[in-house]
């Protein structure tokens, strides 16, 4: 007789969405409180509220790729949703003050390591999935200096 055992994320899961939201947050405060070339008026505007709108929306992000993409993925299967979500992180850089390249990237990172856990090696989806999630972080992170 069988039985199924229930499956939950690695538990480095957790840890790679709470890095992923420090990330974000850390460069949405940068990108909006700091002016590297000195050209922004602050005056009058409301920056915090800004701010904590841009966190808020990234949380619901979050627990919406990490509650319906991470946690479901299975095998190469999750190869292919870290691609997706690598790419997405990428496109989404056109937009990268609202803290979503971030975001996707580590849900792209954690997908890609459950299926070297999962399937014991890098698959070609895996693989392009991590690079386009370091891609994207690391472009975000210099878009939040320069502006």
């Amino acid at each position: 007789m069988t039985t199924l055992a229930a499956r939950t994320a690695p538990s480095r899961t957790p840890l790679i969405a709470a890095l992923g939201i420090a990330a974000t947050a850390v460069l949405s405060a940068i990108g909006t409180f700091w002016d590297a070339t000195g050209n922004d008026d602050k005056s009058g505007s409301n920056h915090y509220g800004e701010y904590f709108f841009t966190l808020a929306a990234d949380a619901v992000l979050m627990a919406l790729v990490f509650g319906f993409v991470v946690r479901t993925a299975r095998g190469q299967r999750a190869g292919v949703r870290s691609a997706v979500l690598g790419v997405l992180a990428v496109l989404t850089l056109i937009v990268f003050w609202s803290g979503a390249p971030c975001v996707l990237a580590a849900g792209a990172v954690a997908t890609a390591l459950i299926e070297r856990d999962e399937t014991g090696s890098w698959g070609k989806a895996g693989r392009t999935g991590l690079a386009l999630a370091c891609l994207a972080a690391l472009a975000a992170a210099v878009f939040a200096f320069i502006g």
